[in-house]
């Protein structure tokens, strides 16, 4: 069978060519939430985050961005628990023509205010402790040492609940805006949205032994990677389910459960505390069909008495890396 009658799948344009679908994230998840708004992006635990839910919150927080006064392009710091919370913050800041600066969640002091430091991040947004550090403490910090970091967000509970504070004022997430609002929001993110060769994330580096390094990212290539993807898979499309045990702030995590699945149109299945246990559980009770994991995980499943007691054959592709692959 050709690739191009693969079950699933159309033909990818080849590299280079002019018919490649360059409609980014932002645009792809509001066709998702128009033709199927019910239907899961996100699944993090007994939580599920619909394709319609995701664009709601996504344009309430990159409004609230934009009021702020952030000017396109200026970098947003992002220091979330790897969750739903974490590609809400992703797209919204996507819709708003910010660019995100991606912080691990296992990030300690060091690695957050060396990160800070040389993105130049001009806001952070986070929760109020991180591990066990005080982000406030943190941010009054950085600004002693001369960053201009204008304002600091704080997710009281979940994005989802829309509760925020504001260099430590009450925010609200406005969800379910009227026609103005509407309007009013349409035509600035026409003006700021990121076109896909414009850089719209900086990453954080894994695995070095100095301190971690910056990235920088336009979605175009992650469009074309999504396209190589394809070709060497094949037969993927929106009735997969994905589960990507990595975070989205590693390139491995972003296009393995923020782009492919998203340019697919299939949910991806996030786990908010790795474990063994936790991750065959999840591919038995989703039937996930999709995974991605660095080596260590994946032994670490198979190794674990559980694989024989749950049914985990709807998983038919792994991908894997990040280190040594036995």
């Amino acid at each position: 069978m050709d690739k191009a009658s693969a079950p699933g799948r159309t033909a990818s344009p080849e590299p280079g060519s002019t018919d490649r679908d360059l409609r980014t994230l932002a645009l792809r998840v509001a066709e998702h939430a128009r033709n199927k708004p019910d239907a899961p992006a996100f699944i993090s635990g007994a939580e599920i985050l619909s394709w319609s839910r995701y664009h709601a919150i996504s344009d309430a927080l990159a409004a609230l961005l934009i009021d702020l006064g952030l000017a396109r392009a200026e970098k947003v710091a992002v220091l979330l628990p790897d969750g739903a919370d974490m590609h809400i913050a992703f797209l919204a800041l996507e819709k708003a023509g910010l660019v995100t600066m991606g912080i691990g969640p296992r990030a300690g002091r060091k690695e957050v205010e060396h990160l800070m430091r040389l993105s130049g991040a001009s806001a952070l947004l986070c929760l109020a402790t991180h591990r066990d550090l005080d982000t406030a403490a943190l941010v009054a910090s950085l600004r002693a040492e001369g960053l201009a970091l204008r304002h600091h967000i704080v997710v009281e509970e979940t994005l989802g609940a829309g509760v925020l504070r504001v260099d430590n004022s009450p925010a609200v997430l406005a969800q379910a805006p009227d026609a103005n609002e509407i309007t009013r929001r349409e035509t600035l993110f026409a003006q700021r949205r990121h076109a896909a060769q414009d850089l719209f994330l900086l990453n954080s580096t894994s695995g070095t032994t100095g301190m971690p390094k910056c990235v920088a990212h336009n979605q175009s290539r992650w469009i074309h990677y999504h396209e190589l993807v394809l070709d060497s898979a094949g037969g993927l499309g929106p009735d997969d389910v994905f589960l990507s045990a990595i975070p989205a702030t590693f390139g491995f995590g972003i296009w393995t459960s923020h782009f492919t699945p998203t340019l697919l149109g299939a949910p991806t299945v996030l786990l908010p505390k790795f474990s063994a246990e936790a991750l065959i559980e999840a591919l038995a009770r989703h039937r996930v069909t999709v995974m991605a994991a660095v080596s260590t995980q994946f032994i670490m499943m198979l190794n674990s008495p559980l694989l024989k007691q749950r049914d985990v054959s709807s998983l038919r592709l792994l991908y894997t890396g990040g280190e040594a692959v036995p």
